[in-house]
């Protein structure tokens, strides 16, 4: 006769388990959570645990193993049952009958309470300031895509969101950057989840864009045709990303993912919560209701709020019997920091599918969704020095937004001149070959700028005509401190 001990090993039971007559919970590291009744060698496992206001979800499995030289025999895989619905366990426990006679009703109750008292919506509390220093921001594709957050791109059909988001799955695949700006920080697998077209489609877009790169396969790109709501399919996504090593999913689109409640608070939570259950970095594709989107996706606020990676605005122009598609990305929401508008003219001609770098004002005829900084920039650089009200005036926006946007732009917008109204122009690049010469025979302070300039070089003549030497200036760059110029560097003129 076999001992306890090697009964327990062979059944793959903890010894414990077997010797006890009570229920025996155990929860893992993921979450799921088994609860094991030793005296009958049957093993409840719950995964994908998801509580709800009326609901209590969970997906079940039912082990049966009695002959330990024998394997397991499985009495229910992988079924979602809600622990918080009667009729629901009670229907599990006449379907179980017709397999093996047991006191269902009993151990389904048992397992149901085990599994709720044991659960927790969260990580366990910890003090903040003991938690590792993760350090910088992490991306999958930088600086659209951070590590394990959920991102948003939306615009009006037609506008290059799916031909974007599959050029981003595959640059990540591959490990090389597609898109000029966005940068591709390592590669692995991703998995491409389409309710709207067709793999036939991606299929010839994929190839398209992997001839740029002189590719023709891609082993780390997925894809899957996509039916009913995201969170019924949710428990099977995360078993296959966990078995090919996915690390980003872009959904296409996402009101299909939700059954088209966009608007419905519940079903756009539920599409946010399978995501995090399914986990990895994900790229959700959204759409607006018409050419004005004030911002944000259509349907409930939830697409614009809970994205913690960013939702972004895709606006997509192109010309009658042209091959070029004209893009342009504004980063409409952010929880740490705004990136800049970046545009892109991608070329669809010669079996390629090519993305090239844009100036976001001449790849969008609609200006207006630019942000307003960079509108007044747009207008100074061709009109030269104007007033508040004047930029209002040619950018169409109102000339309080237009005043803020210039108290704020320290580094981009500088005031010209003492008069009034208050003029305002650019402040010059740091490429001083760039400079213009606005001195007159009057002296004084020279801000005036010529038509069309754009560029603003002041310095102060002396009662001589001489230029005298202006405080030392200083560097103002975005992506770090500003920093003293020598002046030997200004060829003795000042930038503002």
């Amino acid at each position: 006769m076999k001992s306890i001990d090697e009964i327990a090993r062979e059944a793959g039971f903890e010894r414990d388990e077997l010797a006890a007559t009570e229920p025996q919970v155990a929860t893992a590291t993921n979450g799921d959570i088994s609860v094991t009744f030793p005296d009958r060698f049957i093993r409840f496992t719950a995964q994908a645990i998801d509580r709800r206001t009326r609901e209590f979800n969970v997906v079940l499995t039912i082990q049966f193993k009695p002959d330990p030289n024998r394997p397991a025999r499985r009495l229910l895989a992988d079924t979602r049952v809600n622990l918080m619905s009667q009729s629901a366990k009670e229907g599990l426990a006449r379907s179980l009958a017709k397999r093996r006679d047991e006191e269902w009703p009993a151990l389904i109750e048992d397992f149901s309470a085990a599994v709720q008292d044991n659960w927790s919506p969260g990580d366990p509390a910890v003090v903040l300031t003991t938690v590792t220093d993760p350090g910088p921001t992490q991306y999958l594709v930088s600086p659209l895509l951070q590590l394990d957050e959920h991102t948003v791109i939306f615009g009006q059909g037609g506008g290059g969101k799916s031909v974007t988001g599959l050029a981003i799955a595959i640059a990540y695949a591959v490990g090389r950057s597609i898109i000029p700006g966005l940068d591709v920080q390592g590669s692995g697998g991703t998995l491409y989840l389409d309710w709207e077209r067709s793999a036939l489609a991606h299929r010839r877009r994929a190839a398209s864009m992997l001839a740029v790169m002189g590719r023709s396969d891609c082993p780390n790109l997925h894809y899957r045709r996509m039916h009913g709501l995201l969170a019924d399919s949710a428990d099977d996504i995360k078993r296959y990303c966990g078995l090919h090593g996915i690390g980003l999913i872009v959904t296409d689109s996402v009101g299909m993912a939700c059954g088209g409640e966009i608007n419905e608070e519940a079903a756009v939570l539920g599409y946010f919560n399978a995501a995090r259950v399914i986990g990895g970095t994900w790229l959700s594709i959204a759409h607006v209701a018409k050419a004005e989107s004030n911002g944000k996706p259509i349907g409930s606020q939830y697409w614009y709020t809970q994205p913690q990676g960013g939702t972004y605005e895709m606006l997509g122009e192109s010309t009658e019997g042209e091959s070029t598609l004209h893009l342009t990305m504004i980063h409409q929401k952010t929880n740490d920091h705004r990136n800049p508008t970046m545009a892109w003219a991608v070329d669809f001609a010669n079996g390629q599918i090519v993305y090239r770098r844009a100036d976001p004002v001449d790849a969008t005829t609609d200006t207006r969704k630019l942000p307003i900084a960079m509108r007044i920039a747009d207008v100074l650089g061709s009109d030269g020095a104007l007033t508040a009200a004047e930029i209002a005036e040619r950018t169409g926006t109102p000339v309080q937004q237009i005043t803020t946007a210039l108290n704020r732009g320290t580094k981009r917008f500088v005031k010209v001149g003492g008069g009034r109204p208050q003029r305002w122009g650019l402040m010059a690049p740091n490429n001083h070959d760039n400079y213009h010469d606005l001195s007159d025979s009057n002296g004084g302070v020279i801000t005036q700028p010529p038509k069309g300039a754009g560029v603003i070089t002041t310095y102060t003549l002396n009662n001589q005509g001489e230029r005298e030497k202006p405080r030392l200036p200083y560097k103002d760059d975005d992506d770090g401190p500003e920093e003293i110029l020598p002046w030997d560097n200004l060829r003795g003129e000042m930038t503002l």
